[in-house]
């Protein structure tokens, strides 16, 4: 895909210097750019770096001084507003429409709107509900019992098992497992006893998981993901968590069971958390 930077400034907004018909066709930094693509400097200590760049056009703060010969747009957030012509890029996502020949689904309850999309291979069980323009990609296993809402887009080899319900807008990476069975056991004086999981799992909308997570279901009740959360790759969330909205949960996290986060909370990578543990709005584990 091509634009000119005119149709840009008109998507985003700004104050444009140069030739507002060149096109482009991608978006790249400073250093690796190469002409046809934008890049962009967060402030004027990248001015040198800015002037020796090949990028057909570079977005600035409206403070940025000139650049000859070079093609800019000031904006007043000049990294927030490139992020967003990235995403105008971004073909990253799966295009899937209408439902596999190969895929296997339950005659019993479900409901599979005409706007999704089901690739190769995927197993749906009885009382499942997938909403409009939610796309499932290949190898991926649906319980009994599983809501999906509306634009969740869902990778490849995931496992979703019985009693889980994703709001709208749900994303869900390649290898993980929502609602497997949590990790309970007691001694009962010769030996270990396992707890049966009787509960399951919510994920509110606007929730991102990375690859490989496990989210066990509950005991009783729900394990929660909180509204706009961000989870990356490799977490694991134990039974009964209850994941306030807008956290960001990096890579190697583990939390035990029936912890407690609040809104915004940031938890840095391998971070671990025991059992019980509640932290409050705002706060950093590091």
């Amino acid at each position: 895909m091509k634009m000119r930077l005119v149709d840009i400034q008109q998507h985003v907004g700004g104050e444009l210097f140069g030739d507002a018909n060149t096109l482009v066709g991608g978006v790249n930094s400073l250093e690796l750019a190469i002409p046809g693509e934008i890049a962009f400097a967060e402030s004027d200590k990248y001015l040198t770096v800015a002037e020796q760049s090949n990028a057909s056009i570079v977005i600035v703060p409206k403070s940025f001084p000139e650049l000859d010969g070079k093609n800019i747009l000031k904006v007043d957030k000049p990294k927030e507003i490139f992020i967003g012509i990235m995403m105008l890029f971004d073909d990253s996502g799966v295009t899937l429409t209408g439902i596999h020949p190969s895929a296997a689904i339950a005659e019993k309850n479900v409901s599979i709107a005409k706007s999704a999309g089901i690739a190769a291979h995927v197993f749906i069980q009885e009382n499942v509900t997938i909403g409009a323009n939610s796309t499932i990609d290949s190898n991926t296993h649906i319980a009994h019992d599983v809501v999906i809402g509306e634009h969740c887009r869902i990778g490849p080899n995931v496992t979703i098992l019985s009693k889980v319900t994703l709001g709208h807008n749900v994303t869900i990476h390649a290898g993980t497992v929502i609602g497997g069975e949590a990790f309970g056991y007691f001694w009962d004086g010769q030996q270990q006893k396992k707890v049966p999981q009787l509960g399951g799992v919510i994920i509110e909308d606007n929730v991102e998981i990375g690859c490989n997570v496990c989210i066990d279901r509950a005991t009783f009740g729900m394990t929660r993901i909180g509204k706009g959360t961000k989870i990356d790759n490799l977490v694991q969330i134990a039974h009964n968590n209850d994941i306030g909205e807008h956290c960001i949960i990096v890579s190697h996290v583990g939390l035990s069971g029936s912890v407690t986060l609040g809104n915004r909370v940031t938890l840095a990578g391998q971070v671990g958390i025991a059992d019980h543990i509640t932290m409050g709005d705002g706060s950093t584990a590091a």
